[in-house]
């Protein structure tokens, strides 16, 4: 029970994932889910790991729409990272945690645009770059909203 609120802020990024926007704005879309997911891998490799982002992938590509597996390859890529590197990138400044989110979500971004690109749909470089960029710019309020929780909640 005391991990609802995991669950909870999934489910929250997952709505932000899904809720409509205009299409000028669509391409700038943060990709919420990856952004928690790194953090609570950070925070808590023992309770997020891959399988956890393996049935999230697999909750964003149904939501999304997506071919299957799609979300789910890249977010469990970017989370075996993190899961590699945790322990060092949990004690870098702000902007370098961001250097390295931005790292994270551009892998992301390439291995969802490398499989639209083998189901024949490119694209757009502004797509490509957009979104991870402004996930980088959000990252430190998502790392302390979701620390700030945590420590409520008394995860370890």
């Amino acid at each position: 029970m005391r991990y609802l609120v995991i669950y909870l802020s999934l489910l929250l990024a997952l709505v932000l994932m899904i809720l409509p926007l205009p299409e000028w704005v669509e391409i700038y879309r943060p990709n919420w889910v990856a952004l928690v997911l790194i953090y609570w891998s950070m925070a808590l490799p023992k309770r997020v790991g891959l399988w956890f982002a393996f049935l999230t992938g697999i909750v964003v590509d149904v939501s999304q729409g997506t071919l299957f597996g799609q979300h789910t390859l890249a977010l469990v890529v970017i989370i075996f990272i993190n899961m590699n590197f945790y322990q060092r990138i949990r004690v870098l400044t702000m902007p370098q945690q961001a250097i390295y989110v931005f790292a994270l979500l551009l892998i992301n971004q390439v291995l969802v645009a490398w499989v639209e690109g083998i189901m024949g749909r490119p694209t757009p470089i502004l797509t490509f770059f957009g979104a991870p960029f402004i996930g980088t710019l959000i990252w430190p309020w998502v790392f302390v909203l979701l620390r700030d929780i945590r420590r409520k909640a008394m995860l370890r």
